[in-house]
This record gives C-alpha cells, structure tokens and sequence, in this order.
C-alpha cells in the first residue's frame, strides 16, 4: 500500500506499508511506525520546521489519496 498525504501549503507525505511497518518521507525527514495512524502523526509534525509553524504555514488539513 502507497499512501499521499497533500497539504494546502503544497507539501506532500508519502507512506507505504510493508508487513505492518510503516515507512514514510517527508520534505524535511522519514523514519517509520508501527501503525498507520502514528506513522501519519510523526510524518505531519515532521513536515514543518519550527520556523514554518510560527508563522502558521502548517494549518490546514491534509488531504490523503491511497495508491495501490
């Protein structure tokens, strides 16, 4: 499974799946989880630096279209 995350601001997640590991990729970082809920949380916090946020470029909802 392939999982886009696009954001408002234009910035995008990527997840995929791999026996119930999930990996993702972010413009600033990737790492992995072990659900996709907390895989999809540490990807949106990751997405942003602490300077973006400050000045609110990280609010908006992100919009997910799931890829074979």
């Amino acid at each position: 499974m392939k999982l886009i995350g696009k954001h408002p601001s234009g910035r995008a997640i990527i997840i995929r799946s791999d026996n119930q590991e999930y990996y993702y990729e972010t413009a600033n970082n990737f790492g992995s989880a072990t659900s996709l809920s907390r895989a999809k949380a540490e990807a949106r916090a990751e997405s942003f630096t602490t300077i973006e946020m400050d000045k609110g470029l990280h609010i908006g909802n992100w919009h997910w279209k799931e890829l074979g």
